[in-house]
C-alpha cells in the first residue's frame, strides 16, 4: 500500500506544470475585417518603423514614402512574413523536442491468488518495475544539432521570404511610378495634338491645308486619347498590385505620396564590377546560406544514424512480494544488434547528404551565372539609357530653337507643335530606356539579394520575429 501511495505521489508530481490547451479559433469574417482596417498610419506600424534606424523618419506617417520605409511596411503587414515566422517557431520547437531526455517507465502489477486459507488475502502487490532508458553514443547531442541546423535553415528561409517581399514592393512601386510618368507624357501628347488639330482646322477653313491632313491629325489625337485612357487604367491596376505587395487594402494608399531618390540615375557601371558582383552573390545570397544550414543538419542526421549502431541501455529495477518475501531486481537491458547494424538508415542519411551537397554546388554555379548575366544586361540597359538621354537632350535643344524661331517669325506654330511632339517622343524613348535599366537593376539586385541603389542601401533588414501569430493576424 505504501508503494502505491509513492507511485501516485510520483505521478502527481510529474503531471504538475503540464501545458494546457488554449483555443485560438479562426474567424474568416473577423480576419477579413482586420485586413480591411490596415492603414499606413497604424500606431503599431509607426513604432515598428521608429525601431529601424535606416528609415530616418521625422514623422509617421511621413509626407513621402520611399522604398526603404515601404519595405518595412511590407515586413510588418505581409502574410508571407507571418507564415515564415510561424515556421521558424515550429523549427525552434523541434529543438525542444530533440533535447528531451527519455522518460522512465513505471509498471505496477497487482496479483490475484486463489485463497488457500480464510486468513489469506487474495489480492496483493505482485510487482513494481522501473525502466530507466539511457541514450548512448551522444545520440541526444546529434539529434539536437540536427534540429538546430533545421532551425537555422528556417530562419534563413524567412530571410528569403523577406527579400521576396522587398523585391515585389520594388517592382510594384517601379511600375506605378513609371506608369504615372507615362500617363503624364500621354496627357501632354494629347494636349499638343489637340492644338495641332485646331491649327489644321483653321488652315483648312482658310484654304492653307487639305482635309486629309486634318483627318490625319484628328486620328492621331484619338489614338493619343485612347492611349491616355489605357495608361490611366494601368495606373489603377498598379495601385492594387502595390497595396497587395505591402499587405494593405488599396484604400490605405489613397493620397499617399511616394518618392524615389535617384530614380532617374541608377548606379553606374564603374561601381559594379563583375568580380564584386560575383563575390556579393556568393557571400550574400540567403538561399545559398540556407543550403549550407541544411547540409549541416543532414550531416548531423548522418552522425545520429551512425550512433544508432550502438544500442541504448535500459536500467531496469523491480520489486515483487511473494510468499511473504520481498524480492528486489536490478539489471541492465539492451537491444542486440545481431540481424542489422542500422545499415539502411545510415545509407539513406549518406545519400541525403550527397543530394544536399550536389544541390549546393548546382545552386552556387547557377548563382554565378545568374549574377553575371544580369550584370551584363544591366550594363547594356545603362548604355541604352545614356544614348536615350543624349537624344532627349538634343531634342530639348531643337525645341528651344523652334520656339525662338516662332518668336522672331521665322517659323509657324504647326512646326513648333510638331517639334514638341518629337520632343515628347524622345521623352517616351528615355522613359522606356529608364524602364529597362531599372528593371535590369531589380533583376541584378535579386541575383545577389542586396540593394544596390545608393538611396536604398539600408532598406533590407531581416524582420524581427513577431510576438505571436495572433498578433500577426490582428495587425
Amino acid at each position: 500500500m505504501l508503494t502505491g501511495f509513492c507511485i501516485a505521489g510520483l505521478l502527481a508530481g510529474c503531471l504538475y506544470g503540464c501545458a494546457t490547451y488554449h483555443p485560438e479559433p479562426l474567424d474568416a469574417a473577423k480576419t477579413a475585417q482586420q485586413l480591411d482596417s490596415r492603414s499606413m498610419s497604424n500606431p503599431g506600424l509607426c513604432q515598428y518603423l521608429k525601431t529601424n534606424p535606416d528609415t530616418k523618419l521625422s514623422s509617421c506617417p511621413p509626407p513621402q514614402w520611399n522604398l526603404a520605409a515601404l519595405t518595412l511596411v511590407g515586413f510588418y503587414y505581409s502574410p508571407d512574413i507571418a507564415v515564415a515566422d510561424a515556421r521558424v517557431r515550429e523549427a525552434d520547437a523541434g529543438i525542444i523536442t530533440a533535447r528531451a531526455v527519455p522518460n522512465p517507465t513505471v509498471h505496477l502489477g497487482p496479483q490475484f491468488r486463489e485463497a488457500l486459507s480464510p486468513n489469506f488475502a487474495p489480492w496483493g502487490i505482485g510487482s513494481f518495475n522501473l525502466d530507466l532508458p539511457i541514450e548512448t553514443a551522444g545520440k541526444r547531442g546529434y539529434r539536437t544539432a540536427e534540429a538546430q541546423g533545421l532551425a537555422d535553415a528556417a530562419r534563413l528561409a524567412a530571410g528569403e521570404t523577406a527579400w521576396g517581399v522587398r523585391s515585389r514592393i520594388r517592382a510594384a512601386l517601379l511600375q506605378y511610378m513609371l506608369d504615372l510618368r507615362a500617363r503624364d507624357l500621354s496627357a501632354r501628347e494629347a494636349e499638343t495634338l489637340a492644338r495641332v488639330v485646331r491649327l489644321f482646322e483653321q488652315r483648312v477653313n482658310a484654304g492653307g491645308a487639305s482635309q486629309p491632313e486634318l483627318y490625319l491629325a484628328q486620328s492621331s489625337l484619338q489614338a493619343a486619347k485612347l492611349k491616355f485612357i489605357e495608361i490611366g487604367a494601368r495606373v489603377s491596376v498598379d495601385g492594387n498590385v502595390l497595396s497587395a505587395a505591402l499587405g494593405v487594402p488599396v484604400s490605405a494608399i489613397d493620397g499617399v505620396a511616394f518618392s524615389w531618390p535617384g530614380f532617374d540615375s541608377p548606379p553606374g557601371q564603374q561601381s559594379l564590377s563583375p568580380t564584386e558582383i560575383q563575390q556579393l552573390a556568393l557571400l550574400n545570397r540567403i538561399d545559398l546560406r540556407r543550403q549550407l544550414a541544411q547540409y549541416a543538419a543532414v550531416d548531423e542526421a548522418l552522425k545520429l544514424e551512425i550512433a544508432k549502431q550502438y544500442s541504448d541501455i535500459n536500467l531496469t529495477g523491480g520489486y515483487s512480494w511473494e510468499g511473504g518475501e520481498n524480492i528486489f531486481e536490478l539489471g541492465p537491458s539492451a537491444v542486440l544488434p545481431v540481424f542489422n547494424q542500422n545499415q539502411g538508415p545510415i545509407a539513406e542519411a549518406e545519400a541525403r547528404r550527397r543530394v544536399v551537397a550536389a544541390q549546393f554546388l548546382a545552386m552556387q554555379a547557377g548563382i554565378i551565372e545568374q549574377s553575371q548575366t544580369t550584370l551584363t544586361r544591366y550594363r547594356g540597359a545603362l548604355g541604352a539609357l545614356d544614348a536615350a538621354r543624349s537624344a532627349a537632350e538634343l531634342q530639348v535643344r531643337r525645341l528651344g530653337q523652334a520656339r525662338r524661331a516662332v518668336a522672331v517669325g521665322e517659323s509657324d506654330t504647326v512646326v513648333l507643335a510638331q517639334t514638341q511632339l518629337q520632343d515628347l517622343s524622345a521623352q517616351q524613348g528615355l522613359l522606356d530606356s529608364l524602364t529597362n535599366a531599372q528593371t535590369a537593376l531589380g533583376a541584378l539586385e535579386d541575383s545577389i539579394q542586396r540593394p544596390l541603389d545608393s538611396g536604398d542601401v539600408g532598406s533590407f533588414t531581416f524582420p524581427a520575429p513577431l510576438a505571436d501569430s495572433k498578433q500577426a493576424a490582428n495587425r
